[in-house]
């Protein structure tokens, strides 16, 4: 384990590569490798330090954005490459809110009163999106991952005229397809699945249970629950939603967690939790660990198994009814699909890891302090951070039997920790940090991160590899078969929509129950569309 030294610096961001950080210091950018961070070019900025409420890096790791009320910037580390900005102007559009790369070369910027515009960075030419909609709890744009190589698409959410639609905009084309009008209430977020294949709408829980999916060309695929089985909403249904390759999980605000296969999108299974963990009926090597942290007086933490029965801890001190305090607190899917987190929001300080494949629980995971954010590492599939807002990063790695690894980042204030989302599956390395400083953790060391010829030629990469899809053979909750090769991809979804069908499995505690549901025809909507 190898831990830098202090940094002093505000908005520290990791490049999305890996290959270097980002942050503001005497009114300056500065840029520094991460195998090396005492090599740190400076460029000059316009913006005080001050006024800056974001930084962001591109993909290509040539382009960094700050982002201000009335001012945005593009500074280019290519010393050749100018500056680009973006002013106010009047504040007639409000302040600015938001601002992302939609590829290397163009940006979309937000205002509050719901303007959006796309940028060409390199004809400095922009692309007006009136009524996008930004009082949703979620993003009301995002781009959709493994695109088409030469054209890209960013799917928006927009309310014109007091109805929610959804707009596909293609920036390399500067045009977008009819507004197509939304069956929601009052949307509240968009997400693609990782393979693109699919993009889900989340409607408001207070007025509809329903998220709706969609093919990348704009047409409904289906509605999660069916018409046929929503029945009068009684109270708020679904809360956030998650993808992995194979699934789909849906929080609910009553603490459960829906698993739906995410090709039928029918639900395989159910999680709930529990204020109790007995699991007396099955045999010992079928029951899930139970970690529980302690801290000694002289404040030395260590992990023990707890025997079982056990109650866990309830953290909310007051009851609350809002929607934000009730239900599932977090959900995330590590990188290969087969392992799911979870949070309670009765139980905060308890983590639960279950195994997708085989529909169990694997462990539990007890804090001494509520947990703030879970992480899963991006190539290590069963390493896992838990962040509780000490500057302590526990590492927990579910292949192995070992308790969760705390390893101190002592940073003055609340630290954040985020994983640095190097291409090196074994080198694992986390950024610390708070308002004014920062660190970076190298839990293996640091001397097997990267050689410098290797990081360099990353840096002055034009384009980011975003990785390839993951796509198991294996997929024990739906059974299906390969994929052949050679198929369009309406083909391949006939194809497995008729060998889809429920999971004959075993209940682990009541925690896992099976719902099988028998075949429906179901209309294929996609076309082939080359332009997808």
């Amino acid at each position: 384990m190898e831990l830098s030294r202090r940094y002093e610096g505000s908005h520290a961001t990791a490049s999305p590569s890996g290959c270097f950080i980002a942050y503001i210091i005497n009114s300056k950018l500065r840029v520094s490798l991460i195998y090396n961070l005492e090599d740190r070019p400076d460029f000059p900025i316009k913006i005080a330090p001050k006024d800056i409420t974001a930084l962001k890096c591109c993909s290509d790791g040539i382009h960094i954005v700050l982002l201000s009320n009335n001012l945005i910037e593009v500074c280019s580390t290519d010393r050749d490459s100018r500056g680009i900005r973006i002013d106010n102007g009047g504040r007639a559009l409000g302040s600015m809110l938001a601002v992302d790369f939609v590829r290397p070369h163009h940006l979309l910027t937000c205002w509050e009163f719901g303007t959006a515009k796309v940028w060409d960075l390199k004809t400095a030419k922009a692309i007006d999106l009136p009524d996008l909609k930004t009082a949703g709890t979620g993003s009301p744009w995002q781009e959709r991952p493994k695109p088409n190589p030469t054209v890209h698409t960013l799917a928006l959410l927009a309310r014109p005229a007091a109805e929610d639609t959804l707009t596909l905009y293609f920036p390399e084309l500067c045009r977008s397809t009819e507004p197509i009008k939304l069956p929601t209430v009052d949307a509240q977020a968009i997400s693609w699945s990782p393979d693109g294949c699919w993009l889900a709408v989340l409607d408001t829980p207070t007025a509809s249970p329903c998220v709706h999916f969609y093919t990348p060309d704009g047409l409904l695929y289906n509605s999660y629950p069916a018409e046929t089985a929503q029945g009068v909403n009684d109270g708020l249904s679904i809360k956030a939603i998650s993808w992995s390759a194979r699934h789909v999980a849906l929080s609910r605000f009553d603490g459960s967690v829906d698993l739906l296969n995410n090709i039928t999108f029918r639900p395989v299974a159910t999680i709930e939790h529990t204020l109790t963990i007995a699991q007396s009926t099955l045999p010992e090597h079928q029951r899930a660990l139970i970690w529980r942290e302690s801290i000694s007086a002289s404040h030395e933490r260590s992990y023990s198994l707890a025997s079982r029965p056990i109650s866990l801890p309830v953290s909310r001190t007051k009851h609350s009814i809002e929607p934000a305090e009730l239900g599932v607190a977090e959900v995330e899917i590590s990188a290969d699909g087969r392992y799911l987190a979870t949070r309670d929001e009765r139980m905060l300080s308890t983590v639960w890891f279950w195994n997708i494949y085989t529909t169990s629980a694997h462990s539990v995971v007890i804090q001494h302090q509520n947990v703030r954010q879970i992480q899963w590492h991006p190539t290590l599939v069963s390493l896992v951070m838990l962040d509780c807002g000490e500057g302590i990063a526990y590492l927990y790695d579910l292949a192995s039997h070992d308790p969760p690894r705390p390893i101190n980042v002592p940073l003055p204030g609340s630290a954040k920790l985020s994983w640095v989302h190097t291409d090196f599956e074994t080198v694992p390395a986390v950024l610390a940090a708070t308002k004014s400083g920062f660190r970076v953790l190298y839990p293996e060391g640091r001397d097997c991160l990267v050689n410098a010829d290797q990081m360099e030629s990353r840096l002055s990469a034009e384009i980011y590899d975003e990785g390839t899809s993951e796509d198991s053979l294996a997929d024990i909750l739906s059974g299906r078969k390969p994929v052949t090769t050679g198929q369009s991809h309406t083909e391949r979804l006939a194809q497995e929509v008729n060998e889809a069908g429920g999971y004959d499995g075993s209940t682990l505690d009541d925690t896992f129950r099976e719902r099988r549901r028998t075949a429906e025809e179901e209309v294929d909507p996609l076309d082939d569309s080359q332009i997808f």
